[in-house]
C-alpha cells in the first residue's frame, strides 16, 4: 500500500499574526518570506491537512501569459480536488509534497517546488516568473485550508499541453475573453481576473511581462 502524500503547510496562527485578509492581496512581500521560511514549514498527511483548519497548505498558483493572452483550462475529473471539477481556471500549480523536502535547505526551496509543479502540469520547462500576490479564501471549505501564492509567467509561444488528466482543454485566450464571465471560474481565478491589470503591472515592473501584458 502506497504511503499517503504529505503536503507542505504552515500554521494558520502565523497568517493571523501577519494579518488575515479575504480574497487577493498584493502585499506578497509581506507574507511570502515568512510563510516559506524553513523554520515555519511542516508536512502533514494530505487527508489530515484537508480537514484541519489550524493549518494552511501552501499552493503556488501560476498565471501564464503569451503575447496578450492568458492560459485557461477546465478542471477535469482526474484532478484530486473534486470540489473544483468542471470549473475554469487560469492558475497552474498544486501542493508541494514531502518528496521535495530537501529543497528547503535554502530560500530557493519554495520556488523550486513551484517550478516542479509547473513542469508536471504543462509542457513548460524554464520560464521567467514573479510572485505578485497572495490569496486567502476562508469562505469555502477548499479555501479555508489553503493559501495561494500568485505568480505571473510569460512564455514566447503557445505550444503547451496539459500533462495531467485534471487539466482539460488548455488554451491561450485573449485577456478580454478570459475576464468576460467570472462566474465560470474557481474562486482563486476570479480573484486574479478581477485584479488582472494590477497583477500584470506588478509583473511588468519585475521585468517578467511587457507593459500591458502583451
Amino acid at each position: 500500500m502506497a504511503a499517503e502524500e504529505r503536503v507542505l503547510c504552515f500554521e494558520r496562527r502565523l497568517f493571523e499574526e501577519l494579518g488575515v485578509f479575504q480574497g487577493l492581496s498584493l502585499e506578497v512581500e509581506r507574507y511570502l518570506p515568512v510563510v516559506t521560511a524553513p523554520s515555519r514549514l511542516l508536512y502533514l498527511n494530505r487527508t489530515e491537512a484537508e480537514n484541519d483548519r489550524r493549518y494552511k497548505q501552501l499552493i503556488p498558483y501560476v498565471l501564464i501569459l503569451c503575447h496578450g493572452k492568458i492560459l485557461r483550462y477546465q478542471r477535469g475529473k482526474g484532478g484530486q480536488e473534486k470540489r473544483l471539477h468542471g470549473l475554469y481556471s487560469v492558475g497552474i500549480g498544486g501542493h508541494i509534497s514531502e518528496d521535495d523536502h530537501g529543497l528547503f535547505s535554502a530560500d530557493r526551496g519554495y520556488r523550486e517546488g513551484m517550478r516542479r509543479e509547473l513542469r508536471e502540469e504543462v509542457a513548460i520547462e524554464e520560464v521567467a516568473e514573479a510572485a505578485v500576490a497572495v490569496i486567502n479564501d476562508d469562505s469555502t471549505d477548499v479555501g479555508a485550508v489553503h493559501f495561494g501564492v500568485v505568480h505571473v509567467a510569460h512564455v514566447g509561444a503557445e505550444e503547451v499541453a496539459g500533462r495531467r488528466s485534471g487539466i482539460l482543454g488548455p488554451e491561450f485566450v485573449p485577456l478580454q475573453e478570459a475576464t468576460a464571465n467570472p462566474a465560470r471560474y474557481e474562486s482563486w481565478s476570479r480573484f486574479c481576473l478581477e485584479q488582472l491589470d494590477r497583477l500584470l503591472a506588478k509583473a511588468a515592473a519585475a521585468g517578467v511581462v511587457p507593459a500591458g501584458g502583451g
